[in-house]
């Protein structure tokens, strides 16, 4: 498959393309100026590069046509003038990509001063607002709770002490098994009172909040009153309205997230969305389970499927393997065979090789005994000319050493005759010449007998 290069865009880069489109197709309806009748409603009251959005309205219905009015031009109107206006129309697309349409004005004409009182001036300003905050999508709401099995908490405003309850609970009955209904009484002539329990119940974080009144309302003094008006387009819950009766014109369906023409067909409507949807629930379940069964066959089909093809792949494995096992077996008895070969025949060479070194060695042992042999019988002949050497040394040193002995007592003997002689003759001298020729005889008798010890030495050794 070839590779498609795809031009990746941004929300906002695709609604300036259109928007230039749709310019494009504006320019070529230029110059068609169209005058149109109704009442100018002031926006925001915010320029925007020294251009006003405001907008004009149907005489006789809720309809408003935006207008795009410089500030000279609206200097003069007062909102509830009925004005003819002409200019161009254009669209375009917003930033929540709704194309929008648009009146371009370059000329007004005021028909009349006031049409509408500053009341009717407040209530349309405040569905201006209602209009740009955004509608809540009760059915979604509702419906997305009940599916979940998560009971509604909704929020009842209405008088106790009309008819208008019966009415409501005669199409509220079948509902309330499903739904939970908090009712708060009020008089709605009392405007403050009124708007204090809306922003009350508004804070309890309930589903939803549902006016029930019945008809002849009065716009100056009930639930159409601007104040109310104001209050029910701050609330950040639902808003549902089940007030009047058919044929009645009440501005607050224009504000109200939802809305049904008489309480009646306010009970009407939460029973009716139980009955669709407990019936849309049940055909969603039986589907589920009809989906379900399908799913599970369709996984029992593919587990069938998947454990056939495992199955084959197993015996094919299972061939595979008794192939290579035999093939395997007959590899490992060659590889025995040849191992048994080799084994003997490296035996062999080792046997070979073992006599050889052995007769080697044998040989090298002989060879060594006799070298030994001959070694010791020369050295058994040179240690009896050494034994016999040493018997004829000691027999003449022995003879030496007798005659020395026999020398050296003559020698002695001598000497100590002469020793004897001297000391006569000491005695002698000593008596004759005294103490002095004693000495010097002692003298001399001392050193003949040193010298006579001296000879003795050297003749020993």
């Amino acid at each position: 498959m070839a590779n498609i290069t795809v031009q990746q865009y941004q929300p906002s880069e695709i609604i300036a393309i259109f928007n230039d489109i749709l310019a494009q197709q504006n320019n070529k309806a230029s110059g068609k100026i169209v005058c149109i009748r109704g009442l100018f409603l002031k926006g925001n009251g915010v320029a925007y590069n020294g251009v006003y959005y405001d907008a004009l309205r149907d005489e006789n219905s809720p309809v408003e046509l935006p207008i795009r009015i410089t500030e000279a031009q609206r200097k003069e109107l007062t909102a509830g003038n009925l004005v003819d206006i002409l200019g161009t129309l254009g669209r375009r697309i917003t930033s929540k990509s709704e194309i929008k349409l648009e009146l371009n004005v370059s000329r007004v004409e005021i028909v009349k001063e006031q049409v509408i009182d500053e009341n009717e001036v407040k209530r349309i300003e405040y569905r201006q607002r209602k209009v740009e905050k955004g509608f809540h999508n009760v059915d979604a709401v509702l419906e997305s709770l009940l599916f979940a099995e998560t009971r509604p908490q909704i929020a009842l405003v209405l008088a106790a002490t009309t008819k208008t309850k019966g009415d409501f609970e005669d199409g509220i009955r079948a509902a309330r098994a499903s739904i939970d209904f908090y009712e708060e009484p009020v008089t709605f002539t009392q405007t403050k009172v009124l708007c204090a329990k809306l922003k009350e119940l508004d804070a309890k974080g309930f589903h939803a909040i549902a006016i029930v009144r019945g008809g002849g309302i009065d716009p100056n003094t009930d639930v159409d009153k601007p104040e109310v008006i104001e209050t029910v387009v701050g609330l950040k819950t639902p808003f549902i309205s089940g007030v009047g009766h058919q044929p009645e014109k009440i501005f607050l369906r224009q504000v109200a997230d939802k809305w049904t023409p008489t309480p009646q067909g306010l009970g009407q409507y939460f029973s009716e969305l139980v009955e669709t949807v407990t019936e849309k629930r049940n055909k969603s379940q039986a589907a589920l389970t009809e989906q379900i069964k399908k799913q599970y066959q369709k996984q029992i089909d593919d587990s069938n499927k998947k454990n056939k093809e495992l199955l084959e792949q197993v015996t094919k494995l299972n061939k595979q393997a008794e192939e290579q096992r035999k093939a395997n077996a007959e590899n490992l008895k060659k590889l025995n065979e040849e191992n048994a070969k080799n084994l003997q025949k490296q035996q062999e060479e080792n046997k070979k090789n073992l006599e050889a070194q052995q007769k080697k060695n044998d040989e090298a042992l002989a060879k060594i005994q006799a070298q030994s042999k001959q070694q010791q019988e020369a050295s058994i002949k040179q240690n009896a000319a050494l034994q016999k050497q040493i018997e004829n040394l000691t027999k003449s040193n022995k003879e030496t050493f007798d005659k020395m002995m026999a020398q050296n007592k003559e020698a002695l003997d001598k000497e100590q005759q002469r020793s004897r002689d001297l000391e006569r003759q000491l005695e002698e001298a000593r008596n004759k010449k005294g103490c002095a020729g004693g000495c010097l005889g002692m003298i001399v008798a001392i050193i003949s007998i040193a010298s006579l010890a001296c000879w003795m030495v050297c003749l020993v050794l």
